[in-house]
């Protein structure tokens, strides 16, 4: 099908370009060097569509027209068409999301036949560098540049008007079209045919291709969901797409699998997402009120959100009373130290569901848990892992709050404070870092959760590289009990970095003490606040699941990767994930934590997975790269990276 007939085809709705999950991901270099594979008749790649069902619907296209009978829904080329799309109609088409300057100001040169984006210090006011956009327009203004001017020979002005025709001639390319049609192409036959042909590139998953199918009949699907999650992150609540639309399955299909929807009306859909918004925001302020829950490090888990979403939606979008609230808080936290939603979930979120509808459901959700995961008690060992692993450390903040852990500074309780970017909480090393690194202590060890507490930003600067057996003795005698607060042994034998070994075990194990007291308070449908800790006897062996490797060990370190995360940013790459979990898929268990990773790639569809660590030993790596990550070791090894592989390669698309 030629390329103006595709545009053509967006112009009526008969043709959508799905507003998948990454939306348009392309920039200048890619778009440029699709427009040099197009004029030196490189073959780009065929186009993949998906026709399905979309009778009287209505479609918001970038023309007036609106679309009805089949819809094709377009998989595979979406970065392609976009480009071509917003240099040929100047614009973007109506499900663009994206950084449009990726296509603004391509310019030709009609001498020389390059390609490149308009800069004023290369061109300045030379008329032989043509908008490309100019070049598709059918008035060919551009000619009189040519024609007009006495500097060009009749040869010269030959060749530059056939050059420039040339471009304006890429309109009429035929783009091979694979089509997926009939009854038997389910939603998850086309995820799992587009998977196949496109094993190069960035996966689509099923939640790609349902919110592509949503938006085809509903075009500011998309954009609406956004917004309510940027109004959770602002609130310190990061999600994602496929998140939102997992809560709007349960609460529309009582079911986690995306295809459900394909048989849902498009209002109930709508409003569904008003409802998961509703439940959504009276569970975060329930967990901030009485859990502190307030920034998105806090939260070990959101998998579980589409099960009490679904509760809230059924019960007018709130607990019907303080006992149910704090019963299932008490659920979710259980489930989420206990890793039953990690790994595939689809399986686990329909049977919690299913519990709903039991007579009790908080009591069948917990059966739930205890025939997958069998009789759980928090004990001394639970705390030995590195704190970048993300179920304990959670809890040590939560536990920090709800106890009213105090400052050791200034005696003050921590819990009028928060830990997020705009606040002063701080994660304090107990033994401090560098201290323990002369020392020769291991780095799993030095960033082990009995090392941490929480102090105010100002004590956490007055401690600064004292040891604990120089300002300990001064805490307890200006603050008493403030080192108690935070389950701090007090026995100064244990100050002293010989006995490091001993002070972790002795601090798991008040802390071991400490959790189980909160969870016996909660699984009785008691706020911690509204009366004493329930203390019960805890047995202390137990095992534990295997320790991860890797951590981000210092503020430095996080300084420079946040500096190489924006980095990217600045380059119109996508953002890194701080402190990426690799799991293992078989056990669901968390083998490493990447400093800094992009699971996707830099750059969705064609890209692989890289990671950045910094001093992390092989152990790491290794887990890294059977992970299927491409690992930089250090800031300068990965710039490089991005600077000659990623901006400046020549991608055939």
């Amino acid at each position: 099908m030629q390329i103006g007939a595709i545009l053509d085809r967006i112009d009526m709705g008969s043709l959508a370009l799905p507003a998948f999950q990454r939306g348009f991901v392309w920039k200048r270099p890619q778009v440029k060097n699709l427009m040099n594979s197009l004029y030196k008749g490189y073959p780009v790649g065929s186009l993949l569509t998906w026709t399905t069902r979309a009778e009287q619907a209505e479609v918001r296209t970038s023309g007036d027209a609106m679309a009805s009978g089949p819809i094709e829904l377009l998989l595979d080329g979406q970065q392609r068409v976009t480009s071509l799309y917003g240099l040929i109609r100047e614009g973007p088409p109506q499900f663009f999301d994206g950084d449009n300057k990726a296509f603004t100001g391509l310019c030709f040169n009609l001498k020389n036949e390059e390609f490149e984006f308009i800069s004023q210090r290369r061109m300045g006011n030379d008329p032989l560098w043509v908008s490309v956009t100019d070049l598709f327009a059918p008035e060919n203004s551009w000619m009189s540049r040519i024609f007009g001017s006495p500097d060009y020979t009749s040869e010269d002005q030959n060749n530059y008007l056939q050059n420039g025709l040339k471009v304006g001639n890429i309109r009429n390319i035929d783009l091979p079209v694979q089509s997926l049609t009939g009854s038997d192409k389910t939603t998850e036959v086309v995820v799992d045919i587009f998977n196949r042909v496109n094993s190069a590139g960035t996966r689509l998953s099923k939640g790609d291709l349902a919110l592509a199918r949503i938006c085809a009949h509903w075009p500011e699907g998309r954009e609406e969901m956004k917004q309510r999650l940027e109004k959770w992150r602002h609130a310190g609540f990061d999600a994602d797409l496929d998140w939102l639309l997992r809560c709007m399955t349960g609460v529309v299909a009582n079911a986690s699998e995306y295809e459900r929807l394909e048989w849902i009306e498009i209002e109930t859909i709508q409003e569904s997402l008003k409802q998961t918004e509703i439940a959504v925001d009276h569970l975060l302020e329930a967990m901030r009120s009485h859990l502190f829950m307030d920034t998105n490090r806090v939260f070990p888990s959101k998998q579980p959100f589409p099960v009490i979403v679904k509760y809230l939606t059924e019960h007018g979008g709130k607990f019907p009373d303080q006992a149910t609230m704090v019963r299932i808080l008490h659920w979710y936290l259980s489930v989420a130290i206990w890793g039953r939603f990690v790994g595939p979930i689809e399986t686990v979120i329909n049977q919690d569901l299913a519990a709903l509808e039991a007579g009790d459901p908080i009591d069948a959700l917990l059966r739930n848990l205890r025939q997958s995961h069998g009789e759980r008690t928090i004990t001394h060992e639970n705390f030995d892992m590195n704190y970048n692993r993300s179920r304990f450390y959670p809890l040590l903040y939560v536990m920090s709050r709800v106890h009213d852990a105090r400052d050791w500074g200034t005696g003050n309780q921590l819990r009028h404070h928060s830990l997020g970017d705009h606040t002063n909480l701080e994660m304090h090393h107990i033994f401090p870092r560098a201290y323990l690194r002369r020392n020769e202590v291991s780095a799993n060890d030095i960033n082990n959760i009995g090392n941490i507490a929480f102090q105010t930003r100002e004590t956490n600067r007055m401690i600064g590289m004292r040891t604990p057996k120089e300002y300990m003795p001064e805490v307890m005698e200006r603050w008493p009990g403030t080192l108690e607060s935070q389950w701090v042994p007090t026995d100064p034998e244990l100050w002293q970095v010989e006995n490091y070994k001993e002070f972790l075990e002795q601090r798991r194990l008040l802390l071991a003490d400490a959790a189980n007291r909160l969870f016996d308070t909660l699984r009785n449908g008691l706020l911690p606040t509204d009366g004493e800790l329930i203390a019960v006897p805890r047995p202390l062996a137990a095992s534990v699941d295997r320790e991860a490797l890797g951590s981000i060990d210092s503020a430095d370190e996080a300084a420079i990767l946040s500096k190489l995360n924006q980095f990217a940013l600045d380059q119109g790459l996508a953002a890194g994930q701080m402190a990426y979990e690799v799991f293992n898929e078989n056990t669901g268990e968390v083998t490493a934590v990447l400093d800094l990773a992009w699971p996707e790639g830099l750059q969705a569809e064609f890209s692989r997975p890289v990671a950045v660590l910094i001093d992390e030993d092989d152990s790491v790596q290794i887990a890294a790269n059977d992970a299927d990550f491409r690992v930089f070791a250090s800031p300068e090894a990965f710039k490089r990276y991005v600077e000659m592989e990623i901006l400046n390669e020549l991608v055939h698309v």
